[in-house]
This record gives structure tokens, C-alpha cells and sequence, in this order.
């Protein structure tokens, strides 16, 4: 069973990589649709929930 703690710390680390995703496909120049599809992949989430990280990771660092 899961403590709120391991939760927690899952849900930053995911957090973590999704901003290196961000940060790294705007470097590059990927479009907003292959990150998009990068954070699907690599994180195993919803495009919902990738969206909701572009969205917020993105104003960051424009």
C-alpha cells in the first residue's frame, strides 16, 4: 500500500521529468504536438494531464 509520502514523491519526480521534457523539446524546437506526444510516452500519463504540464512549464520559459 501507498503512504501519501510515496505519492507525494512519485507525483514530483513525474512532475520533474515532465518539465525537462518541456524545457528540452522548446529548445529544440520541437512543436507543442511532439512534446505533447513525448510526455504521453515517456510518462505513461493522459494528453489532459500533458497538457496541464506544457501549459503550466511553458509560461515558465518564454
Amino acid at each position: 500500500m501507498c503512504t501519501v509520502f510515496e505519492k507525494t514523491r512519485e507525483e514530483g519526480r513525474i512532475e520533474g521529468m515532465a518539465e525537462g521534457i518541456i524545457v528540452a523539446g522548446l529548445e529544440y524546437g520541437a512543436s507543442e504536438e511532439n512534446i505533447l506526444e513525448k510526455l504521453q510516452s515517456k510518462l505513461n500519463i493522459s494528453l489532459q494531464k500533458a497538457q496541464e504540464y506544457l501549459d503550466r512549464f511553458m509560461e515558465h520559459t518564454i
